[in-house]
C-alpha cells in the first residue's frame, strides 16, 4: 500500500477533469504519475486520444508535484496555470484505449510561485512525449 495521497487530494480539479489515476513516486525534485486509458476516459474518440493531450497529462503531473509540496508544508493545495511550453515533442499521433502511461515531471528551476518542469510521458519504456512546461502557482484561490 502506497503512503502517497490520492490524486484527487493533490490536483485542484474536479472529476472528470482529473486525468491521472495515481502518484506512483515522489522525490524532492520530481513526481511520477500513472494513468490508464479506458473507453470512458475524457478525450477518447473512436478508441483513441490525440497525443497533444499529453500536454494536459504533464500539467496535471506538475499539479500533483505542487500538491505534494503543499501537503508537506501543511498548506492548502492551490490552483496553478500553464504559462507556456517549449520543445514539445510528440513521437506518436495518438494513445489507445488500454494504454498505461507514466507521466514524470522534474522541477528544473523556480520558486514557490513560478517554475519550469521537464516532463515526459512514457508508454511502456518508450518516451512518447516530452516538453518543458512553465507554470505559475496562484498565491491563493479555489480549486478548478
Amino acid at each position: 500500500m502506497s503512503d502517497l495521497p490520492p490524486i484527487d487530494e493533490l490536483v485542484p480539479h474536479s472529476r472528470p477533469m482529473i486525468l491521472l489515476d495515481e502518484v506512483v513516486a515522489h522525490e524532492p525534485d520530481r513526481v511520477r504519475c500513472r494513468l490508464w486509458l479506458r473507453p470512458d476516459s475524457l478525450f477518447v474518440s473512436e478508441g483513441r486520444v490525440r497525443a497533444v493531450i499529453a500536454l494536459e497529462y504533464m500539467a496535471q503531473a506538475v499539479a500533483a508535484y505542487a500538491g505534494l509540496r503543499a501537503r508537506a508544508a501543511g498548506v492548502p493545495v492551490r490552483i496553478g496555470f500553464l504559462l507556456g511550453t517549449r520543445e514539445l515533442r510528440l513521437e506518436i499521433d495518438h494513445f489507445d484505449v488500454g494504454d498505461e502511461l507514466l507521466v514524470e515531471a522534474v522541477h528544473v528551476w523556480g520558486d514557490e510561485q513560478l517554475g519550469s518542469f521537464l516532463c515526459t510521458v512514457l508508454r511502456g519504456a518508450v518516451a512518447v512525449a516530452t516538453a518543458t512546461l512553465n507554470v505559475y502557482l496562484a498565491r491563493e484561490g479555489p480549486r478548478a
